[in-house]
């Protein structure tokens, strides 16, 4: 710190420099010519097992046995007598009685006063040489050749993959001319940090391409000489690895395509057989049911003449039976409609206009408590759809929000929500046209959402099941699809979406 500054900051400086050796992780304390202890830092207090406040004043000898605290001194003299730097392997035993390997390098620093201090650190060597077994285990076993050489040209370190490399055995490895294998012609090898790719023959006539990387000279020791370390990766192993991996990656993906496919097979076989069921329900249904509802029509037809002006109070009774008559026909309708597979009869229409009348007379007969609101954003974009067949979609998604918010409307104190609101939105994507119907109602768990498509699945006790699977098979006929969002309490979002242009072979 500066001469010239504040004693006040001066004494701050001096506190934040003693907080941070403080807390460091390395082993840190300072003696005066007395060679008795002015710091200790919390590691070499926790090293001795004792507080600085026991420590400071004292010398090795109040804490070690006299041999060692002999020996402590005695090198602790040198370096304030002297002004050596001393750096020696020790064993240390604190107050605790464990004595543990460390290595202590010590130091004389002169104040500007002339008094003499030393300053010296403590690293446990337990520790680091677990570390350097720990990696020098590791070397042992890696699939890579490891080769460490000093100045002289010595081999200091040779894992086993390495010397399976150059074909060679311990006791030949030093008449082996090691850099001239690997290195070839360069001069700076290993001497200089270097990467290249070479062929290595070995001492036995195989031969292999590897990848050679030198670390360059590193001062990694105290004897003063430096060392390379070399490592050689056997690339014609890593090639045949990664054509494995390569044809594992293919055969992966061929293998999903497969399943995709397997299970697309196996949804249109379910999906036909539902249909082949649904297909002879339909015929049953036409022929033993229709014919019949004919004649019920017919009968309450004239009944309904016979009586009418008669003041019998049976108009009631004559509602009913019409509309039951025409919701059975309906049921009917929709089974023989859903059955059926027949070419689009397409027409090239502006979509929002469309959407807009068919939205406006669905809107008069639902119950006054719905809300519709419309947000067209398709301008003038017209498609070419079967406008007959679509209709149906939409009226059913509008009709179905309404019923699941407010059911037939008839009973306020039965709404799922206080203000039901349905929105349609249309809008150009890149798929095609989009069409979202959105209601605030009370949406779906996700156990009925997986099946609310399915043919004759129905929550309610007065459906059929086949509305939704019916827009969803129209859409999919018009090579569009139905997408459905709902969580429960959420709503629910069908978007229906479909191409501008159809295929010319599907239209009739």
């Amino acid at each position: 710190m500066a001469e010239d500054q504040p004693l006040s900051q001066r004494i701050q400086d001096a506190g934040v420099l003693l907080d941070i050796l403080d807390h460091l992780p390395t082993s840190i304390f300072a003696k005066d010519e007395n060679l008795r202890f002015v710091y200790s830092n919390d590691a070499h207090c926790a090293m001795i097992g004792q507080p600085e406040s026991t420590l400071l004043g004292q010398s090795d000898a109040d804490f070690y046995p006299a041999r060692e605290a002999a020996d402590f001194l005695a090198r602790d003299r040198q370096v304030i007598e002297q002004g050596v730097t001393i750096e020696v392997e020790e064993t240390a035993t604190g107050s605790s009685g464990i004595t543990i390997p460390v290595l202590t390098r010590k130091t004389r620093m002169m104040t500007a006063d002339g008094k003499r201090y030393l300053i010296g650190t403590n690293t446990n060597l337990t520790e680091l040489r677990k570390r350097e077994e720990q990696h020098r285990a590791l070397a042992q076993t890696v699939p890579v050749g490891v080769w460490q050489v000093d100045e002289t040209g010595v081999t200091t370190f040779a894992n086993p993959r390495f010397m399976a490399y150059l074909g060679v055995d311990t006791d030949e490895l030093p008449n082996t001319d090691v850099a001239a294998m690997l290195g070839g012609a360069r001069q700076d090898f290993p001497g200089i940090a270097s990467k290249f790719e070479t062929d290595l023959m070995s001492s036995t006539g195989d031969q292999r391409r590897v990848l050679v990387i030198s670390s360059g000279w590193l001062s990694l020791s105290s004897d003063g000489l430096r060392s390379a370390i070399v490592s050689v990766v056997d690339i014609s192993e890593m090639t045949q690895l990664k054509r494995v991996n390569d044809e594992i990656s293919r055969l992966n993906r061929e293998l999903a395509d497969n399943m995709a496919k397997l299970k697309d097979a196996q949804d249109e076989i379910l999906r036909r057989s539902r249909m082949a069921q649904l297909g002879h329900l339909t015929a049953t249904v036409a022929h033993e049911i229709r014919n019949p509802l004919g004649a019920v029509r017919t009968a309450a037809y004239l009944l309904e003449r016979k009586l009418k002006d008669k003041n019998l109070g049976v108009e009631a009774q004559f509602l009913r039976i019409s509309n039951g008559i025409t919701r059975c026909d309906n049921i009917i309708s929709q089974l023989l409609d859903f059955s059926r597979s027949r070419a689009l009869q397409t027409e090239e229409i502006a979509v929002d206009e469309w959407l807009a009348r068919l939205v406006s007379e669905e809107a008069e007969k639902l119950p006054a408590a719905v809300t519709i609101e419309c947000n067209f954003g398709l301008g003038g974009v017209s498609a070419s759809i079967d406008t007959a067949r679509l209709s149906r979609v939409f009226i059913n998604l509008v009709s179905n929000a309404s019923e699941a918010m407010v059911g037939k409307g008839d009973d306020p104190s039965k709404f799922v929500v206080p203000e039901p609101r349905i929105s349609v939105t249309s809008r150009l994507a890149q798929r095609g046209i989009e069409i979202c119907v959105e209601d605030n109602g009370p949406g779906m768990t996700p156990e009925i959402l997986a099946k609310v498509v399915e043919p004759l699945f129905t929550t309610k006790n007065f459906g059929t099941g086949l509305g939704l699977s019916a827009a969803d098979k129209i859409l999919r006929d018009h090579h569009g699809g139905l997408d459905i969002k709902s969580s429960p309490g959420e709503g629910a979002c069908f978007t229906a979406w479909f191409p501008l242009r159809q295929p010319i072979s599907e239209v009739a």
